[in-house]
């Protein structure tokens, strides 16, 4: 039977409007792709095509085993054009720009000795090997360890891998689209996999509340149930970081600021987990992505099947609402940047896209309005009862307002922090060693706080800035963590961070 576990904090979202739907379209081929030479974990690799160069959909087009990274491939045919640098989320990369304009064959280009169903007769290395060369071994926070260097520890350190589908941001891919068809059972099979490759590690598998019996399902399915531990968890947010996924689900403390890779655990999303499957037994690279498109900036929103290099304006294009002022913003309307430049591209970690409409306009007594279209963490007002769907937009509804110390920041932080306190301490620029031990440095950036604050005061950004201060002044969180732990692939880490 799964394990039922929860934490101390957090929220659950009502239901949003611009839900992604249980549907799946093809974005279609863009007449040109920008590639980034670095995507997901590891560090920026060198390009092994030039410009002028024909690539093949498929064909690896950057790598560097020398260093912590995994190989990034062309995910369409065509010719180099350019390798330059761009802007991508305030970091300065290289990446490469091809022409897929007059390219007839786009057949991606599968790995070798990939074996279908009988992986199981494939020895370790080759299953690394497909992991890594697939460039799957980049995939989520910690990459997934091989023998290869794409991870800051090898697969033998592993003491437990969680695969998770918890579904805890406001917006969340559908199991039903990611898992339909044979996929549930590719699931399972990528969980064996995982098992070869990090023989050591315990394998858990963390579900959210609404997933009904896909865990039941997956246990029929698994060649051992007993190799792999349920757990359900409810769709709290942020239910899915792994600095509250690791405690929940193992009991352990967890180094803020640092991998979970660092105390020997690999957290991996359902989509990661079955890359995995695709580059084992298909053979096939890391070259598309299924993403949202969510919020009621968008006239629907499906999922939808990308090529890597895509930019951006080519997927939004052809959905978004017309005459509609929204903001774009990427991941999680929470914490994901606001996408401002449509012509970036996307890389193998893209997840959502998220239209949500822009409002600045003040309204006269608002706080008198029912409110039955918006969320209430205090659950005060009759949204908590009603069933309609939420409203989200860019409007703070409001002005920011003195502390009232009503304690709903403190009450929602998943870490179990004061962040009004700290936040005073910030704003009247108290800045000292004191904050380390008030665990300014245990923040994960959530953005919990400021979503409940009612005075509207912006905590988390308060708390950030008071970090970099602290930083600056030479205090940073190893002093917090280095003396509590024995941290596992410490250079590597620091040397991709």
């Amino acid at each position: 039977m799964p394990i039922r576990k929860t934490f101390k904090g957090g929220h659950v979202f009502g239901k949003y409007r611009g839900q992604p739907e249980d549907s799946l379209v093809e974005a279609g081929l863009s007449p040109k792709l920008i590639i980034p030479l670095k995507q997901g974990f590891g560090t920026e690799v060198r390009p092994v095509v030039v410009a002028g160069e024909k690539v093949r959909a498929g064909q690896i087009i950057g790598r560097d085993d020398a260093i912590v990274s995994s190989p990034v491939h062309s995910s369409a045919a065509g010719t180099v054009t350019e390798i330059k640098k761009i802007n991508y989320f305030r970091r300065e990369i290289s990446a490469m720009v091809i022409d897929t304009s007059a390219a007839a064959e786009q057949n991606v280009l599968r790995l070798e000795g990939a074996a279908g169903e009988r992986w199981r007769d494939l020895p370790d290395e080759k299953i690394e090997e497909l992991v890594y060369l697939s460039g799957a071994s980049s995939l989520d926070r910690e990459g997934i360890p091989t023998r290869y260097k794409s991870s800051i520890i090898p697969p033998d350190e592993v003491s437990d891998v969680i695969v998770h589908g918890v579904g805890s941001e406001v917006y969340n891919l559908s199991l039903n689209v990611l898992l339909g068809g044979k996929r549930i059972f590719h699931l399972a099979e990528s969980l064996g996999i995982l098992q070869r490759i990090m023989p050591r590690a315990r394998i858990h598998l963390a579900l959210g509340e609404n997933c009904g019996q896909l865990g039941e399902q997956l246990a029929k399915l698994l060649s051992d149930p007993s190799s792999v531990r349920t757990y359900v968890c409810p769709s709290k947010y942020p239910q899915g970081y792994d600095e509250v996924l690791v405690p929940t689900i193992l009991g352990k403390k967890f180094p803020y600021g640092y991998s979970a890779a660092t105390i020997g655990v690999v957290v991996l999303n359902i989509q990661a987990a079955l890359a995995v499957y695709d580059a084992v037994a298909d053979g096939m690279p890391m070259v598309s992505r299924i993403m949202a498109l969510c919020g009621p900036g968008f006239k629907s929103n499906p999922h939808v099947k990308v090529r890597v290099g895509t930019p951006l304006d080519f997927i939004v294009k052809n959905f978004r609402q017309e005459g509609l002022n929204s903001r774009f913003i990427l991941n999680s309307p929470l914490t994901g940047p606001s996408l401002s430049d449509l012509s970036l591209p996307v890389d193998k970690t893209f997840t959502h896209i998220i239209a949500i409409p822009e409002d600045s306009e003040r309204r006269f007594m608002s706080f008198l309005a029912a409110g039955a279209d918006m969320d209430s963490f205090s659950s005060t007002f009759p949204s908590a009862l009603s069933g309609r769907p939420k409203r989200a937009d860019t409007n703070l509804h409001g002005e920011e307002r003195p502390c009232v110390f009503c304690n709903f920041c403190r009450e929602a932080c998943p870490v179990a922090l004061e962040p009004h306190f700290l936040y005073h301490h910030v704003k009247k620029n108290m800045i000292d060693e004191s904050l380390l031990r008030y665990g300014i440095f245990n923040c994960i950036d959530c953005n919990m706080c400021s979503y409940v604050c009612p005075s509207k005061i912006p905590l988390a950004a308060e708390i950030k800035d008071g970090k970099e201060k602290l930083i600056n002044m030479g205090c940073d969180q190893s002093l917090c963590v280095l003396p509590y732990f024995d941290l596992k692939g410490l250079e590597e880490y620091r040397g991709i961070k």
